[in-house]
């Protein structure tokens, strides 16, 4: 199966270029060095908050939850990605596919609500109880 080397996510053999990325998919994704590795313990107590199809708003999101001191990360199917390196898989995402905004479960009730002002009525498509 492909994979895209941006994203990191996997696609069906007859897909050639990422459809969110524009990027044009590998047959096996590089191993990452170890500073892009996290350790899974780290984020133990993170919980997900919502579930968006697009890696912009994820990371739209992400921004505007830190300006407000809300302390976030975005996973893909295949791993975290942006400021905290790339992560084994998980079960915070089904094999669907999609970007999962996760926040330490102390922020959850925060980010919740800031999510909720941000996204508007998409909140409640999105979120994740």
């Amino acid at each position: 199966m492909p994979f895209c080397p941006k994203c990191r996510y996997e696609y069906r053999p007859e897909i050639i270029k990422c459809p969110e990325c524009e990027e044009y998919l590998v047959a096996a994704l590089p191993e990452g060095t170890d500073e892009d590795t996290i350790d899974e313990e780290e984020f133990a107590d993170w919980v997900p908050i919502c579930r968006l199809t697009s890696e912009s708003y994820a990371e739209l999101l992400v921004e505007a939850l830190e300006s407000k001191n809300v302390t976030a990360i975005v996973y893909s199917g295949t791993g975290y990605f942006g400021k905290t390196g790339q992560m084994g898989a998980s079960s915070f995402l089904t094999a669907g596919g999609g970007y999962t905004v996760l926040v330490p479960v102390e922020m959850k009730e925060d980010a919740a609500i800031e999510a909720s002002i941000i996204l508007g009525e998409n909140w409640d498509k999105v979120k994740i109880e």
